[in-house]
């Protein structure tokens, strides 16, 4: 397999990824009403404050709903941070398609490993933090998202780490 097919597979992967992310953060940005009022329903866990048994008692372990807008803010800035290290794998996986070096391909390896990970950690602390809310409990739909990109996460993880067994470069 030649380097720039290699390299052209993972980059649409990255990019992909990357824009989605991009625009994840500016959806949360341009309409906080939305996310803040979802973050503060799963906070305050006054969806299941208003059941008489199903999860009463996780409630003790809710927070202030006002407190979403700061949470809100700084998972925006979290995003901002991931979509930025998955911009610059996609640059790298560009970088190793012009210059078609083994070289260039395992840089852009590491820099898709290290945004696929902090992605995949992005997943798994929402999904952390709103099983210690009880969100799946009323937000089933929310929980599912978060579960689906932790299964995109490693599947991106296993395909950018898996490499053909012979790669052909500029030097061959």
């Amino acid at each position: 397999m030649s380097i720039r097919l290699y390299a052209f597979s993972r980059l649409a992967l990255l990019f992909g990824l990357a824009t989605w992310l991009t625009i994840a953060v500016f959806n949360n940005l341009t309409d906080p009403h939305t996310n803040r009022l979802l973050l503060g329903m799963m906070l305050s866990m006054e969806l299941i404050k208003t059941e008489p048994v199903l999860g009463s008692g996780l409630t003790w372990k809710a927070w202030p709903a006002d407190w979403s807008t700061a949470l809100l803010y700084g998972i925006a800035t979290l995003q901002s941070v991931i979509a930025v290290l998955l911009w610059r794998a996609t640059k790298s996986y560009a970088r190793a398609m012009i210059h078609n070096t083994v070289i260039a391909l395992e840089k852009a390896r590491d820099h898709a490993t290290l945004a696929l990970t902090c992605f995949l950690m992005l997943w798994l602390w929402f999904v952390c933090g709103g099983l210690w809310f009880g969100y799946w409990l009323k937000q089933g739909a929310v929980q599912s998202v978060h579960m689906t990109l932790i299964i995109i996460s490693l599947a991106a993880l296993l395909y950018v780490q898996s490499g053909p067994t012979k790669l052909v470069d500029a030097s061959s």
